[in-house]
């Protein structure tokens, strides 16, 4: 057999093979179900560690308070879930170079974690203020934020012993009704305007005195009370203690007498004046009692130089009431040698008297009036200095 065939052979073998081959997995053996492959699930990717603190800062925006007295406000300082410990966090509040105390401090803040903080601001006085808070720490902390504060003198009316004709504190109001629901506007109001427009916040108080009440106001003003409504001892224990706390208490006796003149409308503020003992000698009527309104307008010069009379030359007054005193009241002003305005010291307080509350009502026909119970009132608000305190002995 020749090489040829011999090569034509095996070429034949091998196409027999692979036809054998193919028929065997086509259709000699069925064909299986592809399984498709069965997928891992993705693990979430893990975030990297979040190695600075994050710090988130609660505050009040805002402050309001009243000039000269304390307050406290708390703040707090969270650290985010999953950041590292904040170490060493420092707080310092200042209001202008004035350091503000803050506690607690140099604290550690972990992940997921709050702090609280409490700040104590002491006798500002009136005005409007930045307050800035600066928190320092590590790693790489630092934050700067700033508080509005305005603090504003707070002049509180007594409208519960004084109780006026239409209710109380009526003759302090701008509205009230005065019957058939007709609106009125009390008689001292003009006096209250005029302290809103020079940015001193007034408020009529028509209930029992307590330290609690009036803790959070600067000067206290009281008309001569109402025959039927006089003080009470506790009541005048809680003035000597709001006095003694730097309060200022403003007295003032009524435009007018009783009929008959026997100043039935001054026997409460004169029994007041005593338990404060106040050397008031006595109240004195200008002239005869001759009618229930019987008054008579005169201009005076007879001022004390003082800063509560700063810039005051002359004031009108028809009142039917003046007073002679004796040290340590110091008398302002005076009508025919006879004091319509005086003023005292009175343990770390300030007591002011005045002999009518005609006075407070007077606008464009004597504007130093105006200008002198202003002046009386920012002197009455404003804290005795130590110096002050310690020249009184």
């Amino acid at each position: 057999m020749t090489n040829q065939i011999k090569i034509l052979i095996g070429i034949f073998l091998i196409i027999i093979l692979i036809g054998a081959f193919y028929i065997y997995n086509k259709i000699l053996i069925p064909e299986k179900p592809i399984i498709p492959e069965k997928l891992t699930p993705e693990k979430p990717a893990i975030s990297p560690e979040r190695v600075s603190p994050k710090l988130n800062v609660s505050t009040p925006s805002a402050l309001e308070i009243a000039a000269y007295k304390s307050l406290s406000f708390n703040f707090s300082i969270e650290n985010e879930q999953g950041y590292s410990e904040a170490k060493d966090v420092n707080v310092t509040l200042t209001l202008g170079e004035t350091p503000i105390l803050v506690t607690p401090n140099n604290v550690n803040i972990g992940s997921g974690e709050l702090q609280n903080f409490k700040a104590e601001l002491n006798k500002i006085p009136p005005g409007d203020f930045n307050l800035y808070l600066k928190i320092k720490g590590q790693p790489d902390i630092s934050i700067s934020k700033t508080i509005l504060v305005k603090s504003q003198i707070v002049v509180g009316i007594d409208g519960y012993h004084t109780y006026g004709y239409y209710g109380p504190g009526s003759i302090w109001k701008e509205k009230f009704e005065c019957g058939n629901h007709n609106l009125c506007t009390g008689r001292n109001y003009a006096f209250v305007k005029n302290l809103n427009e020079n940015n001193i916040k007034t408020t009529i108080i028509e209930s029992p005195l307590s330290f609690e009440i009036l803790k959070d106001i600067n000067t206290f003003i009281i008309l001569a009370p109402d025959i039927n409504r006089p003080l009470s001892s506790n009541e005048i224990i809680e003035l000597k203690k709001f006095l003694n706390n730097n309060g200022g208490l403003l007295l003032i006796a009524p435009q007018y007498y009783t009929h008959n003149g026997d100043k039935n409308c001054i026997t409460n503020l004169i029994d007041l004046i005593k338990s404060l003992h106040l050397e008031i000698k006595e109240f004195t009527l200008r002239y005869p009692p001759v009618g229930l309104y019987t008054t008579e307008e005169e201009w005076t010069k007879e001022i004390t130089q003082h800063p509560v009379t700063s810039g005051i030359e002359e004031i009108l007054y028809d009142g039917v009431f003046t007073f002679e005193v004796e040290v340590p009241l110091i008398s302002l002003v005076k009508l025919h040698g006879s004091t319509i305005y005086a003023i005292q010291y009175y343990s770390k307080g300030k007591i002011g008297i005045i002999g009518s509350d005609s006075v407070l009502r007077y606008g464009e026909r004597c504007h130093q009036c105006q200008e002198l119970n202003l002046n009386l009132i920012k002197w009455l608000v404003t804290p005795p200095t130590s110096k002050e305190l310690e020249e009184l002995g």
